[in-house]
């Protein structure tokens, strides 16, 4: 590492820029400690502490994410220590410390996006596909800069593109946003990732809200140009399928720089430059054995390291796995290991091949119980996954997940990129899913692809119920092995959804696929309950027409219906009320058809939702009293469920010019939603009645009730229904001719989106003044 190491190897934090670069330093210091794993280190560094205490694993890993703003100064010199640093060592660590704080302290905070992954202390030579990759940026142009890394599976395009995008952040470039996404081009068991799905993520990244993220993948490109255009932004796309899949991801500002890797060739994409890597040369193969094994290892048995660095054929993924078990593995010689590999791996360098010889080294190596994960692992369908999810692919418990998952981490079998998911790479899917398919039975591997299934449907139909109590639940779903899933709160579950999305798009197609209709229907009306909570009625339109067809053919009654009566209120939301009519009057004849009164009291609140939308406001009164009429029915199971149409009949009555009569029906939704401890439908049940109130010029009561609806909305981070009722609250004030504090409560309803992105700011400070009763759930 030049200019950033000691003489020993150890890497110099106090060349370290900022707090990013010396958090990469720290994990380049694990590194060159032999990469212990983060529960061995927590060990270690418990008693070190002053006073000794225990620390928890989940503690450590986080002090080597490099999207941390502040460090714990002991933390951070426990785990120095606990690395082997002598004193000296550990005082360039403190002084480095207290450095790069006091600057950041300095400068403030930034909106810089860093997401690049660790660049890696065992990067080896390339000096020369380096310059090239940084000499183009560095150059004039006036459009944007592409560098294309080309070579085989296993070359180190990955660590070269790394490396390059490091080393040019560290000079001072491209500091505004640094962004970075795996195509996965040649992913055997899945699709390369949809350039859509691709923006869709950067445009989340950039603050763009769901809501406002277009359908169109034309659309997207777009609005991702526009939000890089004039930035210093860094954007790398690894593992690309080809040309037609990474076009639609670049800017086209002279401001940014695109690194792209690749096994094919994207000589087709205009201006790029290309940079094709070799395998290693003999030296620096033996070099990279060194750094992982131990110098003095590979300086012992000299010969025997040039025959491994042979038989790996200077390709570096081969080269890091046989280091790797040879580091495990301290009492193996060099020749032993190169003895037992034998000439096999000369076909390398041709393919992939002679690689997984080198893969079962690392497998058969396991615990039985650990092979075994690492089969299920190739045939589980998600992008990546935690040790909760493997529980349910294992059928272990959630201690022996972890412990599991940490040992196919240090044999590095796995990797772990955020705290607590791993995800495997390319060939090493591949090569667990030829395991699976050579030692498990089609029977076997049939139960742990619906194991997982059944575990993420349970999962998302409670994290959707944390977020929206009162839409009634879909038809009963299987109960999941494994650990289940359970969330104190809201927030704690959109998180949750925020990091799964992409996996659980992945487990809708490979659910379709594999014909698994009840687990399509039943994880879409999970995750649509998550979309309109963010207004994201398009792509929960989208969610829900894909979901029809399975719904159909899954055998369940009822289950049509609720698809369509979702569809039917999802168009209704995304004011396209004449649209909604028609799937809303299908659900309602089958509802009628098997007598479900439950999904039709639903529809027929939706359909007079949508009666009202196209202003035939008699008729979505007279079917709204028909939903609340249900009730009398089954008392028991509609009597909650009757909450949506009470409000619905209000906004009914707001249309036809009778808000007095709109006040009993508002009230009573209001009573039973508390009834329930619904705080989300009480929230918006008085944001309600304080509009009718201001209606009917009863300012008093108007304030009263939108102020409680300020405090509940305040305490669930509603921003919308907050802000709605603050505006409400003005036009009080207006009304009373109080302009000074109309305008200053006003103020107040603009400033409660100024944490979100300016776009959907704009469209929501927009729609303050629109129709009052907007909130029916």
């Amino acid at each position: 590492m030049s200019g950033s190491a000691d003489p020993d190897g150890r890497p110099d934090p106090e060349v370290a820029a900022d707090l990013a670069g010396y958090i990469e330093h720290l994990n380049q210091l694990r590194l060159w400690a032999g990469s212990p794993s983060v529960r061995s280190l927590a060990k270690r560094v418990g008693p070190l502490m002053r006073p000794p205490r225990a620390v928890s694993h989940t503690t450590v890993a986080e002090v080597f994410q490099t999207r941390r703003r502040r460090l714990d100064l002991d933390l951070v010199i426990g785990i120095v220590r606990a690395l082997g640093a002598d004193e000296e060592t550990v005082r360039r660590w403190r002084s480095a410390y207290l450095r790069v704080h006091r600057d950041s302290k300095a400068v403030g905070t930034t909106a810089v996006l860093r997401q690049l992954p660790v660049d890696l202390a065992t990067f080896i030579g390339r000096e020369k596909e380096l310059a090239a990759l940084t000499a183009g940026a560095d150059q004039e142009s006036h459009t944007v800069v592409i560098s294309a890394v080309e070579g085989m599976a296993g070359i180190g395009k990955t660590q070269l593109a790394l490396h390059a995008a490091h080393s040019l952040v560290q000079a001072g470039r491209y500091a505004d946003v640094q962004l970075y996404a795996n195509l996965r081009g040649f992913d055997p068991d899945h699709e390369p990732s949809d350039p859509a799905a691709i923006l869709d993520a950067f445009l989340r990244q950039l603050e763009v809200s769901a809501a406002h993220v277009p359908a169109g993948l034309d659309e997207r490109a777009a609005m991702f140009r526009d939000r890089v255009h004039g930035r210093q932004a860094l954007l790398l796309l690894d593992n690309a399928a080809d040309v037609d899949q990474v076009r639609p991801l670049l800017p086209a500002s002279p401001t940014c720089l695109v690194l792209i890797t690749s096994r094919r060739s994207l000589a087709a994409l205009e201006g790029a430059r290309s940079v094709t890597l070799d395998v290693l040369a003999p030296g620096e193969a033996v070099e990279l054995l060194a750094r992982i094994v131990g110098a003095e290892r590979v300086a012992a048995e000299p010969e025997a390291a040039e025959r491994l660095a042979e038989l790996c054929g200077g390709l570096p993924l081969a080269v890091s796995l046989v280091a790797a078990r040879l580091r495990s593995r301290p009492v193996w010689t060099l020749r032993y290991l190169a003895d037992r590999l034998g000439n096999g791996l000369n076909e390398i360098a041709a393919g992939s091949r002679g690689l997984a010889r080198v893969f079962d080294l690392s497998y058969q190596g396991l615990p039985a119980a650990a092979q075994r994960v690492f089969r299920l692992l190739g045939v589980h369908p998600a992008l990546d996954f935690t040790a909760v999810s493997v529980t349910a692919l294992a059928g272990v418990d959630r201690g022996e997940a972890e412990r599991i998952l940490e040992s196919l981490q240090d044999e590095r079998l796995v990797q772990q990129k955020v705290p607590d998911r791993y995800e495997l790479h390319d060939l090493l899917c591949a090569y667990a899913a030829e395991r699976a398919a050579a030692e498990l039975g089609e029977q076997d591997r049939s139960e742990a692809v619906t194991a997982v299934f059944t575990w993420y449907v349970a999962a998302m139909l409670a994290a959707g119920r944390t977020v929206n109590l009162s839409q009634p639940p879909p038809f009963p779903a299987a109960e999941p092995r494994g650990h289940s899933m359970r969330f104190r709160d809201s927030r704690q579950a959109l998180a949750w959804y925020d990091r799964e999305r992409a996996n659980l798009l992945r487990i809708l197609s490979a659910a379709a696929a594999l014909a698994h209709d009840r687990v399509v229907v039943l994880l879409t009306l999970g995750m649509i309950r998550i979309e309109e909570s963010a207004r994201n009625w398009r792509e929960s339109e989208r969610l829900l027409r894909a979901a029809l067809p399975h719904a159909r053919r899954c055998g369940v009654p009822g289950a049509e219906a609720q698809v369509l009566q979702r569809l039917g209120y999802t168009l209704w939301s995304d004011n396209r009320s004449e649209e909604a009519i028609g799937p809303l009057e299908e659900a309602l004849a089958l509802t009628r058809e098997h007598d479900d009164l439950v999904t039709g009291q639903q529809v027929l609140n939706c359909l007079a939702m949508a009666y009202t939308g196209v202003g035939d406001h008699e008729r979505g009164l007279e079917v709204a009293l028909q939903a609340l009429a249900l009730r009398d029915r089954d008392e028991v199971r509609l009597a909650y469920r009757s909450i949506n149409a009470l409000n619905t009949v209000a906004m009914c009555l707001h249309g036809l010019g009778r808000p007095g009569e709109a006040v009993a029906y508002i009230v009573t939704s209001i009573d039973e939603a508390r009834a329930q401890s619904d705080q989300l439908f009480v929230t918006a049940g008085l944001h309600n009645l304080g509009f009718t109130y201001l209606i009917l010029e009863r300012f008093d009561e108007a304030v009263t009730a939108f102020e409680e609806s300020i405090a509940m909305a305040r305490g669930l981070g509603n921003l919308y229904l907050h802000a709605d009722s603050l505006n409400g609250i003005a036009r009080v004030r207006h009304a009373e001719g109080r302009i000074p504090e109309a305008q200053e409560s006003h103020r107040q309803a603009l400033a409660v989106f100024d944490d979100l992105p300016q776009p959907e700011a704009a469209r929501f400070r927009s729609q303050l003044d629109a129709s009052p009763l907007r909130y029916p759930l």
